[in-house]
């Protein structure tokens, strides 16, 4: 009983550290990518960053590949999280478009901003990375989303084609913010969206 008691506390500490080391490993690949790109990280870096054995890496992530998906896909599901939590505080439908975009103001206001971490991804991609493309598609395709469930909680005419372009506002006023290193382009998507909302009602 005494051995069996001990191994199950080896095996639990085993999978604390296990859990530890994907963690570290994730949230290095995350901030770095965001910080640099996919492509200008190597995976040695991300392991010493993150402070683990060159092991830990790869019991835990068959590839580079592997490990960007697990870390885009965190960055994707906090972008989200932030999003919905905007929503939330907001007003009603409307007033949630335009706090999308107050959100975008705030992102670009941080000095590690770099505009769209999935424009940049689905950037350097390589064709046959199908699987960072589905996530970067995916994760467009949930903002999009939003934007058409609020529009059409606004009663908007048109509510597929106000999400497609409130989208674009968005990806175009990143993007911008960023070569500009300004956030005038997101006050204009504000506005832009703003007008929009008036003639979609």
């Amino acid at each position: 009983m005494d051995n069996q008691l001990a191994l199950d506390r080896q095996v639990g500490l085993t999978n604390v550290m296990q859990e530890s080391a994907t963690e570290r490993l994730t949230a290095t690949a995350a901030r770095l990518f965001q910080e640099r790109g996919l492509t200008r990280v190597g995976i040695n870096e991300i392991i010493r960053e993150a402070d683990v054995a060159r092991m830990s890496l790869y019991n835990n992530f068959k590839s580079k590949e592997d490990l960007a998906l697990t870390a885009y896909a965190a960055v994707s599901k906090n972008r989200r999280d932030a999003i919905d939590a905007a929503i939330d505080a907001s007003g009603g439908p409307e007033a949630a478009i335009l706090a999308i975009f107050d959100l975008a103001a705030e992102l670009a206001g941080r000095a590690s901003f770099r505009g769209c971490v999935f424009i940049d991804l689905a950037a350097h991609a390589a064709v046959e990375d199908t699987r960072l493309l589905d996530l970067v598609r995916s994760h467009k395709a949930a903002l999009r989303d939003s934007f058409t469930r609020l529009a059409l909680q606004a009663r908007m005419a048109d509510p597929e084609t106000l999400a497609r372009q409130l989208l674009a506002l968005w990806d175009g006023s990143l993007t911008d913010a960023f070569i500009e290193r300004d956030t005038a382009p997101i006050s204009a998507a504000r506005s832009a969206a703003e007008r929009l909302l008036r003639q979609g009602e």
